[in-house]
């Protein structure tokens, strides 16, 4: 009889030893599945980001050569007289080279807003090139064309908008209340309401 109860205990505890193998591997095997989906997601987003680029060089591109068609300032004042009465004031290269730089702010605060952008790099543009163009009054005209033509995401506007005023800009990946980009809470995604 000892040993009937000795087998068995050995039988439950094998037992128990199968089940507790069975479980590690689905752990193991679902942390798989997560890492999986994690690095498809970087791969897309990735793509997404290179075409992104691709384009914004095409605009570019497309714009430097813009003021350069013939007739194109007369076209301008006929279907676009607010957007032409801004290239006169500025010049249509300095309109160009202002355009340029707002939607590369817009790209640098979209993919800060998306986590891509470094701490370290988006006090270099906050603190650096973001305010210094944001004084200028010529810029300052261009963005605000950009804004009432709607050529602008509005959070970009929401954001942007202190700078000229020498306020400080709110970090988009950071909760409404806690401008500071140094503090913990900036690295945890804001809960939804």
């Amino acid at each position: 009889m000892a040993i009937e109860h000795a087998m068995v205990d050995y039988g439950i505890i094998l037992g128990l030893l199968g089940v507790a193998s069975g479980a590690a591997s689905l752990i193991y095997s679902r942390s798989q599945v997560v890492a999986a989906r994690r690095q498809a997601e970087q791969a897309t987003r990735a793509t997404l980001l290179e075409s992104n680029r691709e384009i914004s060089v095409r605009l570019q591109q497309i714009r430097s050569r813009f003021f350069k068609v013939p007739g194109i300032g007369d076209e301008l004042k006929n279907s676009r007289p607010e957007i032409q009465e801004v290239v006169d004031s500025v010049g249509g290269d300095v309109y160009g080279f202002f355009r340029d730089v707002i939607d590369t702010f817009e790209d640098i605060f979209v993919l800060r807003r998306s986590r891509i952008v470094t701490d370290e790099h988006w006090r270099v543009w906050t603190g650096s090139q973001m305010g210094v163009y944001a004084g200028l009054p010529r810029f300052q005209s261009v963005f605000k064309l950009a804004k009432q033509e709607g050529f602008l995401d509005p959070e970009f506007v929401k954001f942007f908008e202190p700078l000229p005023e020498g306020r400080p800009v709110r970090d988009p990946i950071v909760r409404s209340g806690d401008t500071s980009s140094t503090r913990l809470p900036r690295l945890q995604r804001a809960r939804s309401k």
